[in-house]
């Protein structure tokens, strides 16, 4: 096995940092990478960021994490992407890609030949899922969502895998682990491949601070150190973890004005209120309740509001 890291056109030699960009299939665009060959052997751990284009947090967190790791603290290979949706990033859009409407966090593993969104799926999968032995997706409360900090990872079926995935998504200083499957977003295709890592999700409605940055970086370099990839002591970051076993989400069942009356990290009861759709009369549409016991893990704070829209979620 080579001591080399490859990605696409792109290759680290043992010891070296290398920063560019990975072709996405037949088309323009390019998602810029970064490739650290650390001066030891380790484990290969990949970092993506901005599946979703509005979810600043999560990128600002990739970018400086690829400015500041190099090569001699660490054991083993990192690869970044930061961010993998550019053309949503640039267009400022919620959840989905300009090119195809899709939502690139409902195409993996992709498809080589596919639309936009499941050709960078597929170079994902491809190039960085491949050769990894750990990955987090760095995810953050996109441009409508308040959104309360939690974590979320599949059931692989393995033994081994989960008890990794567990232990490392309890270091990232979030309270609220959440197990659920979803094959076609980036943990469910990571996990179906054997790999152990998550999804995290912090910040809300498209903005991003410096203690917010911090904190994020924080917990990711605690996981890179429990893996021994980082040189460091890994440490108990959030002293009352909350293992969620139950993921339920709701859409809008109209187009509308979407009024809330909940925030993100309330604790709810089955049948509590949680908004309303009213149309531009103040005529109310439709009414949803909470379907279980739980807590908010994000809710939509924009006016406008969509058929078919997500609108909160309930762990």
């Amino acid at each position: 096995m080579s001591s080399n890291l490859k990605v696409g056109n792109l290759t680290a030699e043992k010891g070296k940092k290398i920063q560019g960009y990975l072709d996405v299939c037949d088309t323009n665009l390019k998602i810029p990478i970064t490739l650290i060959n650390g001066n030891n052997n380790g484990k290969t751990v990949v970092i993506t960021s901005g599946i979703h284009g509005g979810e600043y947090l999560g990128i600002e967190t990739a970018i400086r994490l690829a400015a500041e790791l190099n090569p001699d603290a660490i054991n083993g290979k990192i690869i970044i992407a930061h961010p993998v949706n550019t053309s949503a990033f640039f267009e400022r859009m919620q959840y989905v890609c300009p090119y195809d409407a899709k939502n690139l966090n409902r195409m993996f593993p992709g498809k080589a030949k596919g639309t936009i969104s499941e050709k960078i799926a597929h170079v994902i999968t491809k190039e960085l899922y491949s050769q990894a032995d750990f990955f987090m997706d760095l995810h953050g409360g996109d441009l409508h969502e308040e959104l309360h900090p939690f974590v979320v990872y599949a059931d692989s079926g393995d033994e081994e895998v989960n008890r990794i995935t567990i232990e490392a998504s309890a270091l990232m200083g979030i309270k609220y682990l959440i197990k659920f499957d979803f094959p076609k977003a980036t943990f469910g295709a990571g996990s179906r491949m054997g790999i152990p890592g998550f999804l995290s999700e912090m910040g809300k409605c498209g903005l991003w601070n410096e203690q917010d940055a911090v904190k994020y970086m924080k917990g990711v370099k605690n996981v890179l150190k429990y893996l021994n990839v980082l040189h460091g002591n890994y440490e108990n970051l959030c002293e009352d973890i909350v293992y969620l076993d139950e993921y339920y989400s709701a859409n809008a069942k109209s187009e509308g004005c979407w009024y809330p009356c909940v925030k993100a990290g309330d604790t709810v009861k089955k049948g509590d209120k949680i908004g309303e759709i009213k149309d531009f009369f103040s005529n109310v549409i439709c009414e949803y309740y909470a379907e279980t016991d739980g807590v908010i893990l994000y809710v939509v704070r924009s006016l406008a509001i969509k058929a078919d829209d997500p609108i909160y979620a309930i762990g």
